[in-house]
């Protein structure tokens, strides 16, 4: 006869229940233990000393294994990990129980910034011990994701001028009304002279409107946000939002992300050899070929990446290949220093003027015989003839160019998409990530490296599960018992004492 399965809270145990039994061996719960436990916290620059006095304080082992599971979850506030400590079983495991509170969540992250930002690298060096990474290609790319501070915040010179008036005459009114009250109190040993709160919130506000007030006035910019001044005015998804430019380098074996950064910066004109660099400096390798699109197509960053022997393949802005007489259909001669038109006519040298973009001189070359031309209107609409402007590094993006119309680098380009993108998807569309929880530049990028974190972790999870994890600190644990032997068996007294027998 079947029986029901029903609820007995009048059960008692026996012998006391074992805390490693309550989640199973292939849990990602227990992935995060042993990826901390892996982790030299000390040297990453954690606290992990003990107190000679106060109060026992949680350790940053436990805080760390807290916010590595939140973010391993799609969990990123600190209230709601507050909440998993109560309530989330294996968390609950994870923790042994400990259930520290928001703010002690929060302030890890706030006093261990430069620490935290570590733990990404801990993750690539990994993934390459695991041999996830392949070295063979990786493609960069930048996405836009949005501020904390919303649009609203956005003002231009005229606007903050009307909001520091309306917050002097606010001030000068509470101000005002605490004189009066101060003279028709009688006793005088109650009176609080601090400043009120509320007053105190906009003189600081004041001061922070100024700031932004002075950096808009040395700025070309013609709005900032008053809120969260680093932010910037991104095209995101069709949109003109405040946002951060967020970074990453994907290598094509496993998706893993082996260099990540966060800039304010509107469009990836300098990033290229930035993220090359720092790519290498985690990984200790460079890759045979990095992928990059259009962005990334800056002549300067494209001559300084094969000064450092970084091989790249970027994806070229498009000619109008309809008008023949497009710029891209002049070719400069070197040794005589002029411009070929598609005519076969000489521009020769005019002037020099600064490129801002990468504050070097560029020449401007003019046509000196464009009023027997034939074709001159075609040309150009100009009174006084066809003038081209020659920018600087001109030849490392010719070279870009003889690169592209080799086939096999044309197919590999192709493939851009393919590597990197689909991170990205994973970011904004299973992690719903598409607006960063904390102000600043430098609080979202730590955000950033751990959401970069949380990816590159999942991947070695899948992994994990095989036992990969555990050979490799088991390969650690036995290299590190067999050098300590060897010092043990050069000892001087160890061979002394050996000689005795």
């Amino acid at each position: 006869m079947s029986q029901q399965i029903k609820t007995d809270y009048s059960q008692i145990f026996l012998l006391p229940p074992s805390i490693e039994d309550w989640v199973g061996k292939e849990h990602p719960a227990r992935f995060i233990r042993e990826f901390v436990e892996l982790l030299d916290v000390k040297e990453l620059g954690f606290k992990v000393e003990d107190n000679e006095e106060g109060r026992p304080y949680y350790s940053s082992e436990l805080l760390l294994k807290i916010w590595l599971y939140g973010y391993f979850n799609r969990i990123r506030s600190p209230r709601q990990l507050e909440k998993m400590t109560r309530e989330n079983h294996p968390m609950i495991w994870l923790v042994t129980m400990e259930q520290p509170d928001h703010n002690t969540i929060w302030r890890f992250f706030r006093e261990n910034k430069k620490a935290i930002k570590k733990i990404f690298k801990q993750t690539v060096k990994t993934a390459v011990e695991l041999k996830l990474v392949s070295f063979v290609t990786a493609a960069v790319d930048g996405t836009k994701i949005r501020s904390l501070s919303s649009n609203k915040w956005l003002k231009d010179e005229k606007e903050i001028e009307k909001l520091l008036k309306e917050l002097d005459k606010s001030i000068e009114k509470l101000e005002k009304e605490i004189e009066r009250t101060e003279k028709e109190e009688t006793a005088y040993d109650d009176i609080d002279y601090r400043l009120p709160k509320e007053l105190q919130d906009r003189e600081v506000l004041r001061e922070k409107i100024k700031k932004v007030q002075e950096e808009l006035g040395r700025s070309e910019r013609k709005k900032l946000n008053i809120q969260e001044p680093e932010a910037r005015i991104m095209r995101n998804s069709g949109k003109r939002d405040t946002a951060y430019n967020a970074q990453a380098v994907v290598d094509s074996k496993e998706r893993i992300i082996i260099a990540e950064e966060l800039t304010n910066k509107e469009n990836d004109t300098q990033m290229l050899v930035p993220m090359l660099e720092k790519a290498k400096e985690i990984t200790g390798k460079a890759t045979d070929k990095t992928l990059a699109d259009t962005g990334y197509s800056s002549g300067e960053q494209l001559s300084e990446a094969e000064k450092r022997g970084y091989e790249v393949l970027t994806n070229m802005p498009e000619s109008k290949d309809d008008n023949p007489y497009d710029i891209s259909k002049f070719e400069y001669n070197k040794e005589k220093d002029v411009m070929i038109c598609p005519e076969g006519k000489e521009l020769i040298y005019e002037n020099s003027t600064l490129y801002k973009k990468t504050n070097q001189y560029m020449k401007k070359y003019k046509c000196t015989g464009y009023k027997q031309c034939s074709v001159k209107w075609l040309c150009s609409k100009a009174k006084k003839g066809r003038r081209v402007k020659l920018i600087p590094y001109v030849d490392a993006i010719k070279r870009q160019k003889e690169k592209q119309k080799i086939e096999a680098n044309k197919e590999l380009l192709s493939k851009r998409k393919e590597i990197i993108e689909p991170v990205f998807g994973w970011i904004k569309h299973l992690d719903n990530f598409r607006r960063f929880t904390v102000k600043g530049l430098d609080n979202a990028g730590v955000q950033w490296s751990m959401i970069c974190a949380a990816v590159n972790l999942r991947t070695i999870f899948k992994y994990w599960t095989a036992g990969g994890l555990t050979n490799v600190q088991q390969s650690a644990k036995i290299m590190t018992i067999y050098f300590l032997l060897i010092n043990i068996c050069q000892s001087p007294f160890l061979k002394t004492k050996t000689n005795r027998f």
